[in-house]
């Protein structure tokens, strides 16, 4: 995430670019003690990412990573990029929540003058979701609508929360429980934010 912001990458890239990790690491595992496979590690992911979601105009050359204190030259990032594409069968494409924001907070901020200020919100609550593992197991759209009903509305009841879901219309598109765990668990996180 660090690395991420430096670059002034998007929260969609950084987001996209742990999700590539845990891809990685569901099938291949890094010896304990070899930090700089990790490092090198999430700079691909990183690199990657960018390049499917960043603007091509602003993408940064590889040299430009940080890599800390370890000696990783840009041959080794793309032979890691390499190693990646392989790893995930080349299949880069990310369905995150920041794919759903827009539609729910077009139909969830009813308040025209908060809409900018629910955005940002939702972002910052998003990006949370990367402190508990298990919230990123939910579908994006579930994550997404938590995010945005949390952002509008934190002091939801379930029985509020339920009301709000129908109110999108989408035919069971989204499962209640999982809307109301997603939507408790992203209120723990973001209590002191």
């Amino acid at each position: 995430m660090q690395t991420g912001q430096e670059l002034r990458f998007g929260m969609q890239t950084i987001y996209t670019s742990v999700i590539y990790l845990d891809r990685f690491l569901a099938t291949r595992t890094i010896e304990i003690g070899e930090y700089w496979a990790v490092r090198l590690l999430s700079v691909g992911c990183l690199s990657l990412a960018a390049k499917m979601d960043e603007n091509r105009g602003n993408l940064p050359a590889l040299s430009q990573y940080p890599v800390r204190n370890y000696d990783i030259n840009p041959n080794e990032i793309i032979r890691m990029e390499l190693l990646l594409l392989e790893v995930l069968n080349w299949d880069m494409s990310c369905v995150t929540p920041f794919t759903f924001k827009k539609y729910f907070v077009s139909r969830c901020c009813r308040e025209n003058s908060r809409k900018h200020s629910t955005r940002m919100r939702i972002v910052e609550i998003i990006m949370s979701v990367l402190k508990d593992v298990r919230l990123m197991y939910h579908r994006p759209s579930v994550v997404a609508a938590a995010a945005t009903l949390l952002a509008v509305n934190e002091n939801l009841t379930r029985e509020e929360l339920e009301i709000e879901i129908y109110l999108l219309h989408l035919n069971g598109f989204l499962d209640i429980d999982n809307v109301w765990y997603c939507y408790y668990k992203l209120l723990e996180l973001n209590e002191h934010i």
